[in-house]
């Protein structure tokens, strides 16, 4: 029988990646924009996070099983939007994770994105990478517990040294009403990665119980750290400029170290996002296949249940990228761009599911309040990120909401039954 998540290994595996390296950029943006009102603005950040996480668990809970939360978007909506949903979020993990590898070789390099140095930090991340994901979930859940708890405790002790050993006060003036609607609009990038949740349904040890209990606890251990980063980042000493930098918040508890611990964080938190989300969806990807979406070999499962070919098929299409960047043949900005809006669309669905599901009108409309973030958000993404979502929903309709579309795989379906290996 194989080991299933408890709640501490789930725990761990939503902590890292809904944190992101947007705890480390975001911060010192928003005390930028919202000046006085920075504190406020993560506040309310962090409880439309809540309401999303609440929406994904419960959601989760319901409709089981790798597919995730497209499984929720059909019930409500039909098979052919459960097929757009999937093909939006495949459609952005093809793209995203390969500008977080490079973001974290830039941590590991600890210069600018266009050395070298950085694009071989990312490729030299990929190779553990790859030999992670293919492990069961669990195994890969306590590893991101680890590496979660070491954030969470390296930046809740800087944040709180410094709450207890303020510097002078910031003189900060209060942002325009549109300035502080830009920043929370900023922060709602930090809500999303809830979603990716759902495509570890499956592999949950009594999810009934173990979904709420984890999916509390890692809200309550993001929402700590957020918060304890925005109280204290405008009490910190700056030293580089008239706004203190992450760096400034670490520094007067690990001094020397607080640069290298930087760089540490920022590559463990771009590790711990890849694996989790890269994982899922080669769940979704062995899932569609299975269904005869997709090529059928890409349902091939190993010993430890994992989709080891859809893992291997997506990790190979990140290393080409990031190859294609280190000749210039491809921007990082158009990576981020296309899977930014493709994940919008993507979340967008899942909280109109929420909405028409639940059996609440409360939790109905609690989901349906997210909606216009994400909308608006979208409304803002670049022309890039239009057509890839134009694209995908082309891609997903091709075979009018029929399993085993020949133009999406049902050929290779028919043709070829599901082995074991890898």
């Amino acid at each position: 029988m194989r080991k299933k998540m408890s709640v501490p290994a789930l725990a761990g595996l939503l902590v890292g990646p809904v944190l992101g390296s947007g705890i480390l950029l975001l911060p010192p943006l928003v005390l930028q924009g919202a000046r006085a009102l920075s504190f406020e603005a993560w506040a309310l950040t962090v409880l439309l996070m809540g309401l999303f996480a609440a929406v994904t668990a419960a959601l989760s809970l319901r409709f089981p099983g790798d597919g995730g939360l497209t499984e929720a978007v059909g019930r409500a909506f039909g098979p052919a939007f459960r097929d757009v949903c999937g093909c939006l979020l495949a459609g952005a993990v093809c793209f995203g994770p390969a500008a977080v590898l490079l973001t974290a070789g830039q941590y590991l390099a600890g210069e600018s994105l266009l050395s070298g140095r950085a694009l071989a930090g990312a490729l030299f991340l990929a190779l553990p990478a790859f030999f992670v994901i293919r492990r069961r979930a669990a195994f890969v859940g306590h590893l991101a517990l680890w590496a979660s708890s070491l954030i969470a405790v390296v930046l809740l002790a800087a944040s709180l040294y410094v709450l207890f050993h303020p510097a002078e006060p910031l003189l900060l003036d209060r942002p325009s009403p549109l300035q502080f609607g830009k920043v929370v609009m900023l922060l709602f990038w930090a809500v999303i990665g809830w979603e990716i949740l759902g495509n570890y349904s499956a592999e949950i040890e009594t999810p009934e119980r173990t979904i709420p209990k984890a999916a509390g606890l890692a809200f309550a251990a993001v929402a700590a750290v957020d918060l304890a980063v925005a109280a204290a980042l405008p009490r910190s000493p700056a030293t580089e400029g008239a706004l203190p930098s992450m760096t400034d918040l670490l520094r007067p508890l690990f001094g020397l170290l607080a640069t290298p611990l930087l760089l540490l964080l920022g590559t463990l938190l771009c590790l711990c996002t890849y694996v989790m989300i890269v994982g899922g969806v080669a769940r979704l990807v062995a899932s569609l296949a299975e269904r005869g979406r997709l090529p059928r070999f890409l349902a091939v499962r190993n010993e430890g249940g994992v989709p080891a070919r859809a893992a291997s098929a997506l990790t190979a299409m990140h290393v080409v990228q990031i190859g294609a960047v280190a000749l210039g043949l491809v921007d990082v900005a158009d990576l981020i761009g296309v899977a930014n809006g493709l994940f919008l669309l993507n979340a967008l669905l899942v909280v109109a599911a929420g909405a028409r599901l639940f059996p609440s009108p409360a939790a109905r409309w609690g989901s349906l309040a997210l909606a216009p973030g994400f909308l608006l958000l979208f409304a803002m993404a670049d022309r890039l990120s239009l057509l890839a979502a134009v694209a995908a929903l082309l891609v997903s309709l091709a075979g009018g909401g029929k399993e085993g579309s020949p133009l999406l795989g049902g050929g290779w379906a028919e043709a070829e039954g599901v082995r074991g290996g890898d």
